[in-house]
């Protein structure tokens, strides 16, 4: 594949993390830091950089651990509304 591509990917992943630090709703906070190291984990997957790889897999398994509790957590809040 084109090297551009790659490089492209990661501004784009680059950007949408630094980005993330100006937003206030934890949940988009979670999902753009998640995008943006997912884009920037293919790069250095690209470029062979395994300290590249390595910090941003943990920091998108961090992100999506916390997006999926917190979907988890609010079906069983909206259960418990409905129970009532």
């Amino acid at each position: 594949m084109n090297p551009i591509f790659f490089d492209a990917l990661s501004w784009i992943g680059l950007a949408i993390c630094i980005g993330a630090f100006f937003i206030k709703d934890i949940f988009m906070l979670r999902l753009a830091t998640l995008v943006g190291c997912a884009l920037m984990g293919v790069y250095y997957i690209y470029i062979d950089v395994a300290q590249g790889m390595v910090s941003n897999v943990i920091l998108v398994v961090i992100n999506a651990f916390y997006l999926l509790r917190r979907s988890t957590e609010s079906v069983e809040e909206e259960e418990l509304t409905q129970l009532a």
